[in-house]
């Protein structure tokens, strides 16, 4: 029997009490709060990854006790949960999902290989799952592990291998970027995973092991020409990497010169992280956060003070809820943003108050310090304008390469203005911003892009340079690989500029806003079909990386990690994996449609 006197906190230690911030002992994840450790430890709610390092009777008891948990939260909102106050926990609505669809096997794969440590399956029969599960069956009857291990698990690879094909159809028109993975694994392992993005979706392509060839950039290269002749050359239009350092950036400097002739660039989140670091170096921003910290310690801890600075800074819960995870890194800088705009109201709070405490004491002199607010003035002038860029470029639609060119200008233009275009106080900025771009981000498809866009193309601020020329020529040559269609293109190219036949009427700005640049070539450039197909594929391509999907690198680390394996139970991995990754893209695909 399971230990009854089990206490959570044998499991767990605080690491940042007052955020709620507990670490597991076993693997060392942190997460909030102990409910999360303990769903943690169960290994059974979809919204916290499961403990790899627990004991089996550690797992069975905290199991145990989030079903009583469930229970006692089913009788209690038993009859209430159509009513306006009815409400029911995380993990029962994940049940519920998978009762509802019990005829649907990727329904079935897909979630209860979130519950079941993704791919040991044999924890659907434990006693403490199948009575969570129960709770909420209609016909009593629930699969076991063989059943998803085998006649479900076809059926969902047939349903997605299915999905994935029409999306791989899509390619013909609108071409793919590859995306690029990379992480290092508890085991010091060096990995990475591929995912093929288009507008029709993100596919799961495959992960690797690369550990033993990381440092030499021929295997590299190959590997990706492998992947790229798979998905097929004529599909690929570009590689979006997720970093510009490591193996990973030694690549993309090698890659450039590729007989394959396929762009490469690095995620613009990852750019932008990049330029506010270089930022920060410049300006001691080190300083500027650790005291901002502070405040904001003392400001959470504070619900009249929270209330003063929220009150001061009304559209900061709306950016807040645009910042996904891959952004987090920023988060101090809306912080820092909001408390400058309550810098006044903090001070004359401080002077009607009596400071004993040492942490008061030490908030009152930062708020009262002039030098400080003139130092947050200078960061904030040179960091929000790239905050709020990639805060723009967060949304689905404006991720496409179409709009990097002018946003990266428009960023510049901006900072230059904050500080009244003396050019002893704005170069030094710009130098930073140039160089990440110029080294990591920019690519001859974004000028292509910036050209094919009609927003910006038919805008007044549109300006025609060697290097805008220059890149559409190179995507040009990329793209279309018939030299008879190279010349119809160039031609028709020229009827796009002056803004003659078709274009005439849909240059006008009511014909462009409201739609994307490559929905404005399908629907308005059908009488230049050589043209609008060039168009379609160049601003098909994103400029995001993976991070925006959150994929789990632990399925990729199970994958790879084969050992011992026969063949068949390392192809039934890889089908597994195959299934789980793709419902997952399928369903972020969903949630940014919906967001749009």
């Amino acid at each position: 029997m399971a230990d009854t006197s089990m206490d959570i906190h044998e499991h767990g230690v605080w690491v940042n009490k007052k955020r709620r911030r507990v670490q597991c002992k076993h693997c060392g994840k942190e997460m909030s709060g102990l409910q999360h450790l303990k769903c943690h430890l169960a290994g059974v709610s979809p919204d916290v990854t499961p403990c790899e390092h627990v004991t089996s009777t550690v797992r069975e008891w905290f199991r145990g006790d989030v079903v009583t948990m469930e229970k006692a939260n089913a009788h209690k909102h038993q009859g209430s949960q159509d009513s306006p106050g009815g409400s029911v926990s995380p993990t029962a609505v994940e049940a519920n999902k998978m009762v509802l669809l019990p005829n649907k096997s990727q329904e079935w794969i897909g979630q209860c290989s979130s519950y079941a440590s993704f791919f040991d399956f044999s924890a659907v029969d434990s006693s403490g799952f199948r009575e969570m599960m129960m709770m909420t069956a209609s016909d009593g009857t629930l699969p076991d592990s063989h059943d998803l291990k085998g006649w479900m698990l076809q059926e969902a690879l047939g349903e997605v291998e299915e999905y994935v094909k029409k999306i791989k159809d899509s390619w013909a028109s609108t071409g793919c970027s590859i995306l690029l993975e990379a992480w290092v694994d508890s085991r010091g392992r060096d990995l990475v995973t591929f995912l093929a993005d288009c507008p029709a979706g993100p596919v799961y392509l495959t992960s690797l092991d690369v550990s033993d060839i990381k440092h030499d950039s021929n295997a590299l290269i190959s590997l990706v020409d492998g992947l790229v002749d798979e998905v097929g050359v004529q599909n690929v239009v570009q590689i979006v990497a997720c970093s510009a350092s490591g193996w990973v950036g030694e690549l993309g400097e090698s890659y450039a010169s590729n007989k394959k002739g396929v762009f490469w660039s690095v995620s613009v989140s990852h750019c932008f992280e990049l330029m506010l670091l270089k930022i920060g170096e410049i300006d001691s921003l080190g300083y500027i956060v650790d005291a901002v910290n502070v405040i904001t310690d003392f400001i959470n801890n504070s619900p009249l003070v929270l209330k003063l600075v929220r009150d001061q800074d009304h559209s900061l819960s709306i950016d807040m809820t645009v910042v996904s995870s891959e952004f987090e890194f920023f988060l101090p800088y809306l912080t820092l943003e909001s408390i400058f705009r309550a810098k006044n109201e903090l001070a004359a709070m401080f002077l009607l108050s009596d400071c004993n405490k040492e942490e008061d004491i030490r908030v009152s002199k930062l708020v009262n310090d002039r030098s400080f607010w003139k130092a947050v003035d200078k960061v904030l002038k040179c960091t929000s304008p790239l905050i709020h860029g990639l805060l723009w470029f967060s949304k689905a639609n404006n991720q496409h390469v179409g709009n990097i060119y002018e946003t990266m200008d428009v960023i510049k233009e901006i900072i230059a203005r904050e500080f009244s275009n003396k050019e002893s106080c704005y170069e030094p900025l710009w130098d930073v911003i140039d160089d990440v771009w110029n080294k990591h981000l920019h690519s001859p498809l974004h000028a292509a892009g910036y050209f094919l866009n009609p927003a910006t193309f038919y805008s007044d601020d549109f300006h025609l340079d060697s290097e805008v020329a220059s890149g559409l020529c190179a995507s040009l040559v990329h793209v279309v690989k018939e030299s008879d269609i190279q010349v119809k293109v160039a031609t028709q190219l020229d009827i796009y500029r002056v803004g003659d036949d078709c274009f005439n009427e849909a240059s006008q700005a009511d014909q462009i806003t409201g739609i994307t640049p490559a929905e404005w070539w399908a629907q308005k450039a059908s009488n230049h079909p050589e043209l609008q197909s060039f168009a379609i594929k160049i601003l098909s391509q994103t400029c995001e990386g993976t991070s925006r999907y959150k994929l789990q690198s632990r399925l990729a680390e199970k994958l790879v990690l084969t050992e011992g394996m026969t063949s068949y139970e390392q192809e039934r991995l890889e089908d597994l994996a195959f299934v789980h990754y793709n419902l997952h893209l399928k369903s972020c695909k969903a949630k940014l449609s919906e967001e749009q």
